[in-house]
């Protein structure tokens, strides 16, 4: 099941790929990022780095199954060691590399947000800020209490230069960021469907071997594939 699915994964993985990195170079990117630089957020850059995480993720899940099955599966080690099992355990230290590697892509990603917050906020850029006031007074009229409530509002704006040479740096950085984590996401997302590839191709050229790794006279029958 999982060989046959393997194929229309791939397939829909590159096609992301294709829809979310589709500059033809990394300084074309960070061009067209220049205009998002004062912005709260660069969708495009933002949508990269949570589709990858959310791929990764994905592919952490299939990875931590295919563990556990084969892990599982191991047969009980008989008299002069568990010979027969050395596919099996290649493919148990294959994934245990792979999930290490998708850990740190997905740390390494989820630095992104910080990462552009302290640029931006180099900028400076115009910012109002609105505080409220308020008082309560009390009277007494003829023996009775009386309660007033008041409110008053604050405005304030602040206003920052938007040219020259410091504040271009400062806009170039933000870009620099974004282009930076778009290429780490690309990266990644890259990699993920390499490493997918390859362990599909792993089990299937050696799937008889997973199945049965001390012959059809010895160990465990099972299929997943």
């Amino acid at each position: 099941m999982l060989l046959d699915s393997s194929i229309v994964r791939v397939e829909e993985m590159q096609k992301l790929y294709s829809e979310l990195f589709h500059y033809n170079s990394l300084s074309v990117a960070s061009n067209d990022f220049k205009q998002f630089a004062t912005a709260a957020t660069n969708e495009k850059v933002a949508k990269a780095v949570t589709v990858t995480l959310d791929q990764v993720s994905a592919q952490i899940s299939v990875l931590n199954k295919l563990d556990y099955f084969i892990t599982l599966h191991i047969p009980t080690i008989e008299d002069g060691g568990n010979f027969g099992v050395g596919v099996q355990l290649d493919l148990v230290k294959k994934l245990s590399e792979l999930k290490e590697s998708s850990n740190k892509a997905t740390e390494a990603l989820l630095g992104y947000n910080n990462a552009r917050a302290e640029a931006l906020g180099k900028l400076n850029l115009p910012s109002s800020t609105e505080s409220v006031t308020k008082s309560t007074s009390i009277t007494t009229t003829d023996g009775k209490k009386e309660e007033k409530e008041s409110e008053s509002k604050e405005e304030k704006q602040s206003s920052s230069a938007s040219g020259g040479p410091a504040y271009e740096s400062r806009v170039a950085a933000v870009a620099a960021v974004d282009t930076l984590y778009f290429s780490k996401a690309s990266g990644i997302l890259s990699q993920n469907i390499i490493s997918f590839i390859g362990v599909m191709d792993f089990i299937d050229k050696n799937k008889e071997k997973l199945i049965e790794p001390k012959g059809k006279s010895g160990g465990s029958s099972f299929s997943m594939y």
